[in-house]
């Protein structure tokens, strides 16, 4: 998705600043988007350390001397993520990269786009699993991460309307998502839970019902476009034809003080 995102930019001639965990990956997205002919600074960066986010800031502001989009993307899921079955190692690398990893990126970066005081947008790349009943610690994560972009969108909108902010909440892409515990951090080595699923299996299913990345891209500028705080249900109804029920179903379920239905009983909805 990250990657995705950076080509759009490139395609409209901005100076990009790329940051991911593994260098193999920057290094081969460094090389496409240059092709494109591109300007790229680059920084091997664990979102989930504060002063590593920090030290992206600074190399941002010393090469580029201003920051007009800020896209908070990482992301990451444990193979197991039930409440009780999860390790702490889970939690603590789940929640670090879906939310520390985005609240880092805002506090590093945000003050500092502020004193720009020129027009700017920051990104916050949820997912649908944030505004659905949550059922496992992937969206316990991902509804902070919303909850977290709309208090930022309320601030923003009183102490520096120059800045635009945007929850992006796609479905399933078809990413590398299940490959994350390939770059999780030895400080949060899984000593309790299983290895993930078998690769081949998950990279079927997600090229099977993943929404194709250039697509989702283009659902993201077009929100950004008209300063929507909230993108991407409607465009992913194509791929789950009964997600805004199922969001609507549970606002509901909030406002009556109904107890929601297991989800094996609300029928077939694509996996977000």
């Amino acid at each position: 998705m990250g990657r995705g995102i950076a080509t759009h930019c490139a395609q409209k001639g901005m100076r990009l600043v790329l940051a991911d965990i593994q260098l193999h990956s920057l290094a081969r997205t460094e090389a496409d988007l240059q092709a494109l002919g591109a300007e790229v600074l680059t920084a091997q960066t664990d979102v989930s350390r504060l002063e590593e986010v920090e030290n992206l800031a600074n190399k941002s502001y010393e090469t580029f001397g201003a920051v007009d989009l800020l896209v908070n993307n990482a992301g990451v899921a444990s193979a197991t993520s039930t409440v009780l079955e999860s390790s702490l190692d889970d939690w603590h690398w789940v929640m670090g990269v879906n939310f520390y990893g985005m609240l880092h990126g805002i506090r590093t970066f945000v003050p500092r786009m502020i004193e720009q005081n020129t027009a700017g947008h920051i990104v916050n790349v949820a997912s649908l699993g944030g505004v659905v009943e949550a059922v496992d610690l992937y969206h316990v994560s991902k509804h902070a991460a919303v909850a977290l972009t709309e208090t930022l969108y309320h601030e923003l909108a009183d102490s520096a309307p120059q800045l635009k902010v945007s929850a992006f909440m796609p479905g399933l892409i078809n990413t590398g998502l299940y490959l994350a515990e390939e770059s999780r951090p030895s400080r949060f080595s899984n000593s309790v839970t299983p290895s993930g699923s078998n690769s081949a299996e998950m990279r079927e299913f997600f090229n099977t019902y993943g929404f194709p990345v250039d697509a989702a891209v283009q659902v993201l500028f077009e929100g950004l476009a008209q300063e929507k705080l909230y993108i991407g249900p409607k465009a992913f109804q194509r791929q789950s034809p009964r997600i805004l029920d199922v969001i609507q179903n549970r606002a509901e379920n909030i406002v009556k003080e109904l107890n929601p239905k297991h989800p094996r009983d609300i029928g077939p909805v694509n996996p977000v």
